[in-house]
């Protein structure tokens, strides 16, 4: 019990939490919806549960690791700080330009617009700790309450993919109900001959 409850933190609970509900919440658009909707939802789905996996194993930090130590062999790790503002960076302008092309492809599509977001918002949160610059790190780690500062970035990502995504799944499924009702005319009675 005592190895779970030191694996199982506030912080890492927290993670897994908002990361299996997005996840869920991509499968059920996935499930309810079609077309283009039903490809995001699947390929959102996939994601959040990369995500949720990897909070529960820490491969973000293993991935660290293994840089980290790939750098101190090579004798690189105390030249990190300029490479590492570089990739942050091109990671903000990577997720900008994310952010305008989802505005520019899913105008008119607002829960898939915030789902993708989510989803920006989920991946550079992921890269910048991978990237783990100290300053950055600093403020992820600020512990209020015995929760580290990152999980509401967590948090807040994971609940735009999946509120996002099933507020698109309802949108999509109210129209093509509507589709159905509006098609064709009515069937005739027997009183109208």
């Amino acid at each position: 019990m005592h190895l779970l409850s030191g694996w199982l933190t506030p912080t890492r609970s927290l993670g897994m939490a908002a990361y299996l509900f997005a996840a869920i919440s991509c499968g059920i658009a996935w499930v309810r919806s079609g077309g283009t909707l039903r490809r995001l939802a699947a390929l959102l789905a996939a994601l959040e549960a990369g995500l949720f996996l990897d909070m529960a194993f820490n491969g973000r930090w293993q991935l660290h690791e293994l840089l980290r130590n790939k750098a101190i062999a090579e004798s690189l790790y105390t030249q990190r700080v300029l490479p590492q503002v570089a990739a942050l960076g091109l990671l903000v302008a990577a997720a900008a330009a994310g952010i305008g092309l989802a505005l520019f492809l899913l105008r008119g599509r607002t829960g898939a617009f915030v789902a993708v977001c989510g989803a920006i918002l989920s991946s550079s949160c992921w890269c910048a700790e991978v990237i783990s610059l100290h300053a950055c790190d600093a403020l992820f780690h600020v512990t209020i309450e015995g929760v580290m500062l990152v999980s509401l970035v967590w948090m807040a990502g994971a609940l735009m993919t999946g509120l996002g995504i099933l507020w698109e799944a309802r949108a999509f499924h109210a129209t093509s109900r509507t589709g159905v009702r509006c098609a064709g005319t009515p069937a005739s009675s027997l009183t109208d001959s």
